[in-house]
């Protein structure tokens, strides 16, 4: 693709997301933004305008000229003046035949440094800008950040949406436009250093709790219409960073549905909870001209990828009692009910207390990491690529690794004293905080293939959050705490091998 060979310093592709070939005619303009240190404000801006003129409304080839002559001497002073410039190219060609959305920027030269910054910063940033002229108030510097860590300033944005004035596309649309904007403000305060990445993250969860929240409300008032029942048998239990109000950028929603079986047949209303958690389903990850809610992965369920997407209560609680691996029995410990509280969801919940109470195997556990292991898609840690320093979830020593050993800790069969074990605690402690941070701020740089090519700005967020030296010490420290982690692991796989080799 034309736009790596040319080594453009972009960390997200085209505007619409996708792969694909940079079209001829960008070339010259690309070639521009690489020797870009070479050439003058008034030639960059030159060469926009005979980019963009033949593409746009006459009426509009004034305004992108006093755009052009206000923006490129902004970002032209930063050090990621390639990557502002590039970024620059793929916003206007967003907004260039919008001449409301380019006189409203003129209009608001008060906010070029904010809109440079995002520019310069990130693809991913820049993808939101062009989508929504709204958003610029937020670039607007009075404009006063209500983020108050608390899931109230959602709930109470969402509200404002009312069910009974809109039909249901109309809602979803409304639904996506808040969405979009009230994410926007928590990553504009991030990056902008408002907000650290811990509090970050958790306002990221508050916002995906208030929109599945308000999801929930425009699917009961669908399906109470069809059906005309009460919908108080059915629980949504949440898995992973949502469940642990860690969310990153990019999170999806790892969601198990689960209903009543267990009243009498003509009061389950089975098809009914299954449209209800079909239309939700549809709702968070539907693809529309306002974007995506959430990816929701449902893989956890009981019945795994290829089985039914939906649970009965019967099914979840067999599953977990005889038939759960021991590393789901280990992420149903992280899980945390996210529907509305009812009967239902309150029986669920007594019943994930019960089966966490149920000792989980040490032995059992260490031969499913092995088998883990020997799936090609599990990376050895001999085998790990230096340019993918920042995998640090499911890479061999990542964060799965992570969970695994601190659960063996917690057997006292193994030989270490407490004051080695105490040590070893603190490390993983600080290495999954190490982890967790570079992954954060990885997402808010790249939307999905994740490259190692960040721009000063995010390097100097990193560096700031990791508080290391600089890159090279973050990578250094990374990669050996990942091997660090791995070694962990393998003598605890080594000493449940031997113990059951002895039995």
């Amino acid at each position: 693709m034309l736009y790596k060979k040319l080594n453009i310093p972009l960390n997200l592709p085209r505007t619409s997301n996708e792969d694909g070939d940079v079209h001829k005619s960008n070339e010259n303009i690309i070639y521009e933004i690489i020797n870009s240190s070479k050439n003058n404000q008034k030639s960059l801006t030159i060469s926009f305008k005979n980019y963009f003129t033949p593409k746009i409304p006459s009426d509009n080839v004034e305004s992108l000229n006093i755009l052009l002559n206000e923006v490129i001497p902004i970002i032209l002073l930063s050090k990621d003046f390639q990557q502002g410039l590039y970024q620059l190219l793929r916003f206007l060609e967003s907004i260039v035949v919008n001449l409301n959305f380019i006189n409203t920027v003129l209009k608001k030269k008060y906010l070029f440094h904010n809109l440079s910054e995002i520019l310069s910063f990130s693809g991913y940033l820049t993808n939101f800008i062009s989508k929504d002229i709204k958003l610029l108030d937020i670039l607007d510097p009075n404009y006063a950040i209500r983020l108050n860590e608390n899931i109230t300033f959602y709930k109470t944005s969402f509200d404002k949406i009312d069910l009974n004035f809109h039909d249901q596309e109309g809602l979803l649309d409304l639904l996506r436009k808040n969405h979009r904007f009230l994410k926007f403000q928590i990553l504009f305060s991030f990056i902008r250093g408002d907000i650290d990445i811990k509090r970050f993250s958790k306002e990221l969860s508050f916002l995906a709790q208030a929109t599945l929240n308000k999801a929930i409300d425009i699917v009961e008032k669908s399906i109470h219409k069809k059906y005309n029942i009460e919908l108080n048998e059915y629980c949504i239990i949440a898995y992973g960073r949502f469940a642990t109000l860690s969310m990153s950028s990019n999170s999806d929603l790892d969601l198990v549905f689960i209903y009543n079986d267990q009243v009498k047949p003509k009061q389950s209303n089975r098809h009914v909870y299954k449209d209800l958690f079909r239309q939700l389903i549809n709702i968070l990850s539907t693809k529309t001209n306002e974007g995506t809610l959430y990816d929701v992965d449902t893989k956890l369920r009981p019945s795994g990828k290829i089985g039914p997407t939906v649970s009965t209560f019967s099914n979840f609680k067999n599953h977990h009692q005889n038939k759960a691996f021991s590393w789901e029995k280990l992420a149903l410990k992280k899980t945390r009910i996210v529907s509305k509280e009812n009967n239902f969801s309150l029986q669920i919940s007594e019943l994930i207390n019960n089966l966490n109470n149920i000792p989980i195997s040490f032995y059992e556990l260490s031969k499913e990491i092995i088998l883990m292991r020997n799936n090609p898609n599990h990376n050895d840690i001999k085998k790990i690529n230096p340019l993918k320093w920042f995998e640090t979830k499911y890479t061999a020593g990542g964060q799965r690794n992570i969970e695994f050993i601190r659960y063996f800790y917690e057997d006292k069969s193994h030989l270490e004293i407490s004051h080695e074990i105490e040590k070893k605690l603190f490390f993983l402690k600080k290495t999954e905080t190490l982890f967790f941070k570079v992954d954060q701020i990885m997402n808010v740089c790249f939307l999905d293939k994740k490259q190692d090519d960040l721009t000063f700005k995010a390097i100097s967020l990193l560096i700031n959050e990791t508080q290391e030296k600089d890159l090279g010490s973050l990578k250094l420290a990374i990669i050996n705490g990942k091997v660090e982690i791995y070694n962990i692991l393998n003598k605890f796989l080594t000493h449940y091998a031997e113990i059951n080799l002895n039995k």
